[in-house]
């Protein structure tokens, strides 16, 4: 009877720890099995924003397509052109005393609105564009000027006496002109030549007190 019962007790014992054995190999399994397994991702949540409002994006699954880069936009070529704009002033007319008689003698010249008749420069460059943009009148008090310059905002005509006491003496003086447009010939038209201004004037010189 003893013996009956102490085998009765080791196979209770056996049955016990055979349970509990595989019990632990399960849980054993299930530990390794979760540790293997590839971590789980959340689905990009396009509600997430980032600090400046740019959605999330799940950058392994999608890739940006060639097409939707942006393209570069042909250029038309451009001339850059570099110059000075050029004007030809061409004035004539008479120079005469008060009582109209005509005045050999006289320098007219073409001046723009900074020449102070009575403070002249003094340089060889107004030196030099004196004699080429000047013109002395002849017995009939006729002269004539053509110059090209830049265009000036007030072009002005001076008359000087430098013939001293030959022909009288006057006072020299500068005098406002109105010049009027002309049109310009289309072989001589491009981009920085503006045309012709002319004008026509009689001058009267004062005599010298």
């Amino acid at each position: 009877m003893k013996i009956r019962f102490l085998k009765l007790q080791n196979w209770l014992i056996a049955s016990l720890m055979s349970v509990f054995g595989l019990q632990a190999c399960h849980s054993q399994k299930e530990v390794v099995k979760e540790q293997d397994a590839e971590p789980r991702v959340a689905p990009p949540d396009d509600r997430i924003r980032l600090m400046y409002g740019v959605p999330t994006r799940d950058f392994r699954v999608e890739s940006i397509p060639d097409s939707a880069a942006p393209k570069a936009q042909p250029r038309e070529p451009q001339v850059t052109v570099y110059g000075t704009p050029t004007v030809d002033y061409a004035v004539k007319g008479r120079v005469v005393d008060a009582k109209g008689k005509p005045i050999k003698g006289v320098q007219v010249m073409l001046v723009d609105e900074g020449i102070d008749v009575n403070n002249l420069p003094k340089s060889s460059f107004w030196e030099e564009r004196v004699k080429q943009q000047s013109d002395t009148t002849d017995q009939e008090g006729n002269f004539a000027l053509r110059i090209s310059d830049r265009p000036w905002q007030q072009p002005r005509v001076m008359v000087r006496d430098i013939d001293g006491k030959q022909n009288g003496a006057y006072q020299d003086q500068i005098i406002e002109v109105t010049f009027s447009d002309e049109q310009q010939d289309k072989k001589d038209a491009s981009a920085w030549y503006l045309g012709v201004k002319s004008a026509e004037v009689t001058v009267k010189m004062k005599n010298k007190k």
